[in-house]
């Protein structure tokens, strides 16, 4: 239970830090409409799955970046732990909170996710935020998640 706690906190609760530089000005300048479009698809795909209840197939399309080898399937530990995520917080309702473009590596989409239906005036939160971060690796976009010890872009 402690491993999914620290996970948790660290896709809903990551330290604040904007890149700057070279980098993101030249990444940001060679992005098109179709950038948006297609990372935005990836996500609200992922996202729609979710919902459905389909979490394994969900998760299939959510990736890890390896320097050298590029995009690969989740690590088994952390698909456990995504699923665990998504068992203790389905995906009753979701809607997309913001997202922004920093280099091809660091970039976010957040969600607000309901996670059970509440009654009016009932003042028991039940949302809680998912970031994405979605790559583009050798001109393809890629779904990666938030980790606990990733930048976060402050808005």
């Amino acid at each position: 239970m402690v491993p999914l706690v620290g996970m948790l906190l660290g896709l809903f609760a990551c330290k604040g830090h904007k890149p700057e530089g070279a980098e993101t000005e030249q990444f940001k300048s060679g992005l098109t409409a179709e950038d948006t479009t297609r990372m935005l698809e990836l996500c609200d795909v992922c996202m729609q799955t979710l919902k459905a209840g389909g979490v394994d197939d969900a998760l299939k399309s959510v990736y890890v970046v390896d320097s050298v080898d590029g995009p690969m399937p989740l690590p088994s530990g952390q698909l456990e732990a995504l699923r665990n995520t998504f068992r203790i917080f389905p995906v009753v309702d979701f809607k997309l909170a913001g997202f922004s473009f920093n280099t091809s590596g660091l970039n976010e989409v957040k969600y607000e996710i309901q996670f059970f239906e509440k009654e009016e005036g009932d003042p028991t939160p039940n949302t809680i935020a998912f970031m994405f971060n979605p790559v583009k690796y050798k001109g393809k976009w890629y779904l990666t998640v938030k980790q606990a010890d990733q930048e976060v872009l402050e808005k």
